[in-house]
């Protein structure tokens, strides 16, 4: 309870191992399909839940992680949404973490006692920002409604007289989260409800299956990816293709001269730049360019989500005994249907036979690994990490591979 110094003594505060741990995200976007932020999402890997002593631990270890890692390179930009139950919100370990950028959720089962709301309105003072997480009518939190910044209610419990009946309790400019959005269809409803913002997975599949309008700008993307994906690279094709798009040029230019590819020379034409990238940075610029230019008009989460997805597969592919170019482009052109509306486009591409396999879901170490990264990302932490087990990947690298492949997306002018 607050006050009592009980809660801030049991609460210990360790050091984060990866070790049997695993740390992800999922979105939270609004109508514009623009990313509000993340929540973060914490399980022991041995089992679907956390294995703590209690609830609390696990909210522990989430502000741990984030502490250690950084709310930027898990999140970017975007704001953190991290559980907490009655205990972390009494103890200080809320405060390791940047205020503006994180919203503390209270979960269902924290009792809105008057100790802990004046615990609350001090953290609200400070700059933390609230969410009340699966909201029941009946949930011991639900007295909190009046006081919290978000309001998230799963898609099953939601109906037009609840939405009304929390309009008119919820605090001015409160917005409604709608979760386990799934479906398009589940979104349009929660729409028209009157939800400002979803979280789930239905941006990740395609609107319509039909061959996408093909604009200059589009046409050059795809002649992009498909110069990329050829076995052989010919840099002779890749630089007339640039040429002929002042976009990629400059974009071309950027990448060369970031951080990661900062050369003290200056660069005398494309075929210079190509040439000072190499072969797999000018594979990994074309593949990540192509995307995005041709998915322009798709949420920009969702190309992120992509590039992640990729980055994610190329640095745990050798642990798996796969190529890392293979895993890049299996990650990369597994969310390429939703990108573009269209699976046509990939049919079309010359993509190794490997590649091919495991996108069409034919057995094999490529599609076991994608499996294993569709599992991490919904935090389906039991299946994956027996998935991982299977292809001796071990957890740390896993775990380590994901933190790093969120910064490195972070980073990106996408």
């Amino acid at each position: 309870m607050a006050g009592n110094g009980v809660a801030d003594n049991r609460l210990k505060m360790t050091r984060p191992e990866f070790n049997n741990r695993f740390i992800a995200r999922q979105a939270i976007l609004d109508r514009e399909s623009n990313c509000l932020g993340y929540e973060l999402l914490f399980r022991d890997s041995e089992e679907n839940r956390a294995v703590f002593e209690d609830a609390s631990q696990a909210s522990i270890q989430v502000f741990d992680s984030a502490y250690l890692f950084g709310i930027s390179s898990l999140c970017g930009e975007s704001k953190a949404f991290i559980n907490c139950t009655e205990q972390v919100l009494s103890s200080d370990f809320v405060r390791v973490l940047q205020p503006g950028r994180t919203v503390l959720e209270i979960v269902e089962t924290v009792s809105a006692e008057p100790g802990l709301v004046k615990t609350c309105e001090r953290l609200k003072a400070e700059g933390f920002a609230f969410a009340l997480d699966d909201y029941t009518e009946d949930s011991p939190a639900a007295p909190f409604i009046g006081f919290v910044d978000f309001v998230k209610v799963e898609v099953e419990r939601t109906s037009a007289e609840l939405v009304k009946s929390l309009r008119t309790r919820m605090a001015p400019g409160a917005k409604l989260i709608a979760e386990k959005v799934e479906t398009r269809e589940q979104y349009e409803m929660m729409l028209g409800l009157g939800f400002e913002l979803f979280q789930g997975f239905y941006f990740f599949e395609p609107q319509v299956m039909s061959t996408p309008s093909l604009t200059p700008a589009r046409i050059n993307s795809i002649r992009l990816l498909q110069a990329t994906v050829n076995e052989k690279l010919n840099f002779n094709d890749l630089e007339a293709i640039i040429k002929q798009d002042p976009s990629l040029c400059y974009r071309l230019l950027r990448f060369i001269n970031s951080v990661e590819f900062y050369h003290r020379s200056s660069v005398q034409s494309i075929r210079h730049a190509l040439a000072l990238l190499g072969e797999r940075n000018t594979r990994r610029w074309a593949l990540l360019t192509g995307t995005v230019l041709a998915a322009d008009d798709k949420p920009r989460e969702l190309r992120r989500s992509a590039l992640l997805r990729a980055k994610l597969m190329e640095t745990i592919a050798p642990f798996a005994s796969c190529g890392e170019y293979e895993g890049f482009l299996v990650g990369l052109l597994s969310l390429m249907g939703a990108l573009l509306d269209s699976s046509v486009v990939i049919d079309q591409l010359e993509i190794p036979v490997t590649v091919r396999a495991a996108l069409s879901g034919k057995d094999g170490r490529l599609k076991d690994l994608l499996n294993v990264v569709t599992r991490y990302e919904r935090g389906e932490w039991s299946e994956c990490a027996k998935l991982a087990g299977t292809l001796r990947l071990g957890e740390i690298e896993l775990s380590s591979a994901y933190v790093e492949a969120a910064g490195w997306v972070s980073r990106l002018p996408v």
